[in-house]
């Protein structure tokens, strides 16, 4: 099993952000370790504790623990302001390694959805992606490992190799040939992880913030520390990008935008202008569960 490094193939960017990427197939995965985290990370943690104790959260690709309604860009205050401010930051940095001279209107109207998750021991998440509607890229923030001092890591996300380039087989290992063909959760969840001997792992630390391909799949691996592990994921879209889409079993839902591309966006920006208009005079708590559904991706 291969572990994303850190110092790999650094990019420097021009505003001074040093950029770590690995490529699995032709998928950059770039990683940051934001300095001075601390603090940040303390008032993230009471805000996502905070919120599990009041919400039931969502059943999506988790396999126990607890996972937030996909509103958490709108949960407003310093920390989260901040947070937001540092994945718009990297995702800028990663749009002038991977875009040659991106121009302005590409480096802003970003829409960014994001969610928490809390996972305790022997808590995973199955394989899944982040493609649906306009999303373009994606991202992980540790804001607490939950592991003690010492104790070996655990809980990696696993990043799956999907590019059919030809590798080698380690001696022993099981040659799989296709992935599980179902959508169902609670299939996902009881089947056995599927993986390859080259799939990159990406090692817990408070402050790591991992940008990659939305299309890339990728799981979590069993946690098994005694403390509360707390993530923040991130969906982020631009209209004005496209991916390549290929029928896979994580495309089967994408040929409304594959075919309708137009109409598709219409709608995008009526749910998004709806979204943002609604939660600015009624809290998010407030509305109706299937509206929340409908605006935020989840009951």
């Amino acid at each position: 099993m291969l572990t994303i490094s850190d110092m790999a193939s650094e990019e420097s960017a021009p505003a001074g952000l040093t950029l770590a990427k690995n490529d699995l197939g032709t998928s950059p995965i770039f990683t940051h370790v934001w300095p001075d985290s601390d603090e940040l990370n303390a008032q993230l943690r009471t805000i996502v504790l905070d919120r599990m104790a009041v919400s039931p959260g969502l059943k999506k690709s988790n396999c126990g623990g607890w996972q937030s309604e996909r509103n958490l860009q709108l949960w407003g205050g310093p920390a989260i302001d901040r947070l937001l401010e540092r994945v718009h930051t990297m995702l800028h940095e990663v749009l002038r390694t991977t875009v040659y001279h991106p121009d302005e209107s590409l480096l802003t109207g970003w829409d960014v959805e994001a969610w928490a998750n809390v996972n305790q021991l022997g808590d995973t998440v199955a394989a899944h992606t982040h493609t649906g509607g306009v999303n373009m890229w994606a991202a992980i923030y540790y804001v607490d490992t939950g592991e003690s001092a010492g104790a070996p890591s655990s809980g990696f996300t696993r990043f799956m190799d999907m590019s059919g380039i030809p590798r080698p087989v380690r001696s022993g290992a099981p040659v799989l040939s296709s992935m599980p063909l179902t959508d169902q959760r609670q299939d996902r969840c009881t089947q056995p992880e599927w993986h390859g001997d080259h799939d990159l792992q990406l090692r817990p630390q408070p402050g790591k913030m991992a940008v990659f391909p939305a299309t890339l799949p990728h799981y979590v691996t069993a946690y098994e520390g005694t403390g509360k592990r707390i993530t923040i994921a991130f969906n982020l879209r631009h209209t004005k990008s496209a991916v390549a889409d290929f029928e896979n079993p994580y495309s089967r839902g994408r040929v409304l935008w594959r075919n309708y591309r137009g109409p598709m966006l219409a709608l995008h920006h009526a749910k998004r202008t709806m979204r943002d208009g609604l939660a600015s005079v009624v809290p998010v708590e407030k509305w109706p569960a299937g509206l929340r559904s409908r605006l935020l991706g989840g009951g």
